[in-house]
């Protein structure tokens, strides 16, 4: 089984428009409708949790309902942070699989999918490529490669390093990692109180295999409000059979 979590249940205090971002609208449609789309249309998506606040789950079931994302099984309320929202969705579905394995198919493989619902234009083939790999590594990020140089520098401000760019690359979501492997992941993250930057930070910290995948060149998170008017113009690009 292959399960989208869409993680939607975050401030947006950077976009300032004083409300969730993802539910600001894009082509008269909220933001949250072309994250969801793609997950609810891939043939090789089984269901979707979307992770939001409590006070903004009436607007979620709305949107559910109107576009009819059926596909969309729960929605349950996030953590403060965005490592506790995906924690809080690893561990609600444990629960449900393992109420379904009774009787069922022990050994099937369940593979979670993290994405962001401030990222709106990950394409299908994304995302079913994502999966794909993660069937044989068992975790998979989609990423770009950086096209900037990157230094690092010291407290003072000075350059000590200037690193490969050849081997740098700026993640993106889905982030997909097998359920046993989530599971001992967030565990350990949560007992040593480590907050990693994106979920398969914390497939590293305990010596798993990440596979990187080349994102679209559209798959981009939506933080401030330029972002915002720069996926006006790049809907309007896009051919309709990508969402």
């Amino acid at each position: 089984m292959n399960i989208a979590i869409i993680l939607a249940s975050g401030q947006g205090k950077r976009m300032k428009a004083g409300k969730n971002k993802v539910l600001l609208e894009i082509n008269k449609k909220p933001l949250i409708y072309y994250t969801i789309k793609p997950f609810q249309k891939s043939n090789l998506v089984d269901s979707i949790l979307l992770v939001c606040q409590e006070k903004d789950e009436i607007f979620f079931e709305k949107i559910v309902q109107k576009y009819g994302f059926n596909k969309v099984e729960d929605l349950i309320q996030g953590g403060k942070e965005r490592q506790y929202s995906a924690y809080n969705a690893v561990f609600y579905l444990d629960k449900k699989i393992l109420k379904l394995k009774k009787g069922s198919n022990k050994d099937e493989e369940h593979l979670l999918l993290f994405h962001n619902g401030a990222n709106p234009f990950v394409s299908r083939k994304e995302i079913e490529k994502s999966i794909k790999t993660a069937e044989k590594f068992k975790s998979c990020v989609v990423a770009h490669p950086t096209k900037d140089t990157v230094k690092k520098v010291n407290e003072d401000g000075i350059v000590f390093e200037t690193l490969d760019r050849k081997k740098l690359w700026n993640m993106q979501t889905p982030q997909t990692i097998e359920l046993e492997l989530a599971k001992k992941a967030f565990n350990k993250a949560k007992a040593d109180n480590f907050i990693g930057t994106d979920d398969v930070s914390l497939v590293e910290k305990i010596g798993g295999r990440v596979k990187v995948i080349e994102a679209s060149e559209f798959n981009f998170k939506i933080t401030t409000p330029i972002d915002l008017e720069l996926a006006e113009i790049i809907y309007k690009k896009l051919p309709q059979k990508y969402f």
